[in-house]
């Protein structure tokens, strides 16, 4: 088979989507945004982030709903840009990845790895583990994967509103200390806001990956409106929420710092040691998502020649086997290159925001070039100022996704080259085939 089929409902597009976005998010940046920040700078961040993300879900959802395909954010870039544009977006969310699949399956892990009082090493393989499973349940399908996303869900409302009824007196503190941040009488440095906010992209992630999957969406004109702006309003109704608990918490002396700080909230529930298995069960789902989404991209692109035409085939499940088995094999030697390195959780999700927000660059160029109206003005003029907000901080790193824009490109040049000369190849110079006329003799 060479085409997927649109077997994406409104219902299941949801439950992805949430899954994509809100698994590691919720269940990790409360934790890590208290490491590298106070409760002021906190609750700071998750506030700006949460506002930041507004103009971009406008734009992704209108490219969405006029682009709806399997290419995703590469098709949105050659909008931008020309067809180069393709390649350096294949390469720039590959790119990202490598390092997001692993930081999931990390993250993961430290809940693992407190349940379990495992050591590093056990860690790392509880991770490979996660991979593992992620790389079989995708073996079986879009209806496999909304089964685990729909389980998810359940569990991690379930768990949301427990967590919510027995640290509900956290709120309060936290509405305070947001007022306190907001009204600038809170112990603020704009230097790790911009830590603390670049950091938390990471929980706003998974609109752009969504993309891939429009190509598989039923009545995409219209379900791609209604899928990106519920899966948002949910998603960022939950952040705020919980980012209000967690620096509430914090304050009154409850430890929360780490990427599995929600752990100890989730101890105050009866049966919370419990809680933590179900904690990972989401993350696994999270994991699945990512990786469905993944696989989608490598498929595209192999399909359309950005990537080897292997990666482009579908298997007799209908299922692209070369893409999975490929992201497979990358998550589980760069988990164990992390780990021997000593490369933290916080650094591999930093790659990924950075990546991403040179994407959200190609995203608001083909928005502005394809919408019509006043509107484009507006969106496109927020998006700008908050991509260069978040772009400010990360100094030398950004030759990491300046060096996959680049790989695109060079692969983009080689291609057009091999093109042309199988052209020239296949029509040679006519004159070649022609017999040279002598020219006459002169008159004697």
């Amino acid at each position: 088979m060479t085409d997927l089929e649109k077997t994406i409902t409104l219902k299941r597009g949801i439950g992805l989507a949430i899954c994509m976005l809100i698994g590691t998010g919720i269940l990790a940046l409360p934790g890590l945004a208290l490491s590298v920040g106070n409760v002021h700078e906190a609750i700071l961040g998750w506030l700006l982030i949460t506002f930041v993300t507004i103009p971009r879900v406008q734009i992704c959802s209108r490219l969405g709903l006029r682009f709806p395909s399997t290419a995703g954010l590469a098709g949105y870039a050659e909008k931008a840009v020309g067809l180069w544009g393709r390649y350096s977006v294949s390469y720039l969310v590959s790119g990202s990845y490598l390092f997001g699949l692993p930081a999931i399956a990390f993250i993961g892990s430290e809940y693992m790895r407190q349940f379990f009082n495992l050591s590093e090493l056990g860690g790392t393989f509880c991770a490979i583990l996660l991979v593992s499973l992620m790389f079989i349940s995708n073996l079986f399908g879009i209806r496999a994967i909304t089964l685990i996303n729909y389980l998810a869900l359940t569990v991690l409302f379930l768990l949301i509103g427990l967590i919510v009824v027995f640290n509900f007196d956290f709120i309060g503190s936290g509405l305070g200390i947001a007022g306190e941040a907001l009204s600038g009488h809170g112990n603020v440095d704009p230097n790790i806001v911009w830590n603390v906010t670049a950091l938390l992209f990471w929980a706003f992630l998974g609109w752009e990956n969504l993309s891939f999957s429009l190509g598989e969406m039923k009545d995409p004109e219209k379900n791609v409106p209604r899928l990106y702006w519920l899966s948002f309003v949910l998603v960022a109704a939950i952040y705020v929420l919980l980012a209000l608990i967690s620096v509430g918490a914090s304050a009154t002396g409850v430890s929360l710092k780490g990427a599995a700080g929600l752990s100890s909230l989730a101890l105050f529930i009866p049966g919370g040691n419990f809680l933590i298995w179900l904690i990972i069960v989401v993350l696994a789902a999270n994991a699945c998502s990512w990786n469905f989404t993944a696989s989608r991209l490598i498929y595209a692109a192999g399909k359309t020649g950005v990537f080897p035409a292997v990666f482009g085939k579908l298997s007799k499940r209908n299922i692209p086997l070369a893409s999975l088995v490929t992201l497979y094999a990358m998550s589980v030697s760069l988990i164990t290159g992390c780990y021997l390195l000593k490369v933290p959780i916080t650094a591999m999700m930093m790659l990924v925001n950075q990546n991403f927000i040179f994407l959200c660059g190609f995203i608001i160029i083909a928005y502005w070039k394809t919408e019509i109206g006043w509107q484009k003005w507006i969106f496109s003029v927020l998006s700008l100022l908050s991509l260069s907000f978040l772009a400010s901080g990360f100094t030398w790193k950004v030759i990491y996704p300046l060096f996959l824009i680049g790989l695109g490109y060079f692969r983009f040049t080689v291609k057009k080259e091999d093109i042309l000369s199988q052209a020239v190849d296949s029509n040679p110079d006519r004159n070649s085939h022609c017999l040279k006329t002598p020219r006459n003799p002169p008159n004697l």
